[in-house]
């Protein structure tokens, strides 16, 4: 009888205390969001598709994230130079389910005129209590002109390239026009092993030859790649010429896909003199 009135006193004792309290250890983080890049760069008319990726989520794990993206001048003006994101509370999206990433488009306006290179910026933001953004809420797009429409001095370029070293990255690296004539670039202040790249991108499916000159031209071995963007917007290899020496480079007739972004990968794959390594790549589009 003792026993049982001090096993009661004992549950009753544990009833009123408080308990302590521990986080489970198989709790995962809260699903947040981000900007895949927070720099851009594009040419006039070029529109652009900026990424948004879902980081913490488990493979498996449902979610339902709803953010708003709006555009912010800086140089480059709405309206003029870009097409603005709803006027006056920004775009609104989300990423549910198991998807990890959503693309969002920006127009970018071609203008008849001269300008230099101009920025402006668009700000990611939560569109819920059960959203956060993690990392810069702001990435900055930078328009360079056309030179096609407006070319250099007594040289006409088919390539957009804003200069060292932003054509050493995909993500910066300058557009390409397909049936544009000759893009003159080098290497210069780079080592050998260096890549410049270019972006091409055509509205209808069709083949593309590309071209490359070494004009250096007794010197160097320059190859020539071509990559391919898949849906989880990472690039792949697709194409190559690799002859040897100072021989000309070319892919012939690459099948390509309508709205697809390819990049052209310009390598300095070897070093035989001391003088600066120049080229010229070409670029032509048939349906």
């Amino acid at each position: 009888m003792k026993f049982a009135r001090i096993l009661i006193l004992l549950l009753l004792i544990h009833g009123i205390l408080p308990q302590a309290s521990y986080a489970s250890p198989d709790v995962p983080s809260a699903a947040t969001l981000t900007w895949d890049k927070t720099f851009v760069s594009t040419a006039e008319g070029v529109d652009v598709w900026l990424r948004i990726n879902v980081i913490g989520a488990g493979p498996t794990e449902n979610v339902n994230l709803k953010f708003i993206y709006q555009t912010f001048g800086q140089q480059a003006t709405p309206n003029d130079d870009y097409v603005p994101t709803n006027w006056r509370d920004g775009t609104k999206g989300a990423i549910s389910g198991t998807d990890r990433f959503v693309y969002v488009k920006i127009d970018i306006l071609n203008n008849s005129y001269y300008e230099p290179i101009e920025t402006f910026q668009v700000e990611l933001r939560s569109d819920s209590s059960s959203t956060v953004i993690s990392g810069p809420a702001r990435l900055t797009i930078a328009i360079a002109r056309s030179r096609i429409m407006n070319p250099a001095v007594g040289t006409i370029e088919s390539c957009i390239n804003v200069g060292e070293p932003n054509n050493n990255f995909p993500v910066s690296s300058g557009e390409i026009a397909a049936s544009g004539g000759w893009c003159n670039s080098n290497f210069s202040g780079e080592a050998a092993r260096a890549l410049d790249y270019y972006r091409v991108t055509q509205s209808t499916t069709g083949k593309l030859t590309i071209q490359l000159e070494n004009t250096t031209p007794d010197q160097h071995d320059l190859d020539l790649y071509l990559y391919y963007r898949d849906g989880n917007g990472q690039y792949q290899a697709y194409k190559q010429s690799i002859n040897s020496n100072q021989l000309a480079e070319s892919i012939i007739d690459a099948p390509i896909a309508a709205n697809t972004n390819y990049l052209i990968g310009v390598y300095w794959a070897s070093s035989s003199g001391n003088k600066v390594p120049t080229y010229r790549v070409n670029v032509t589009f048939r349906p």
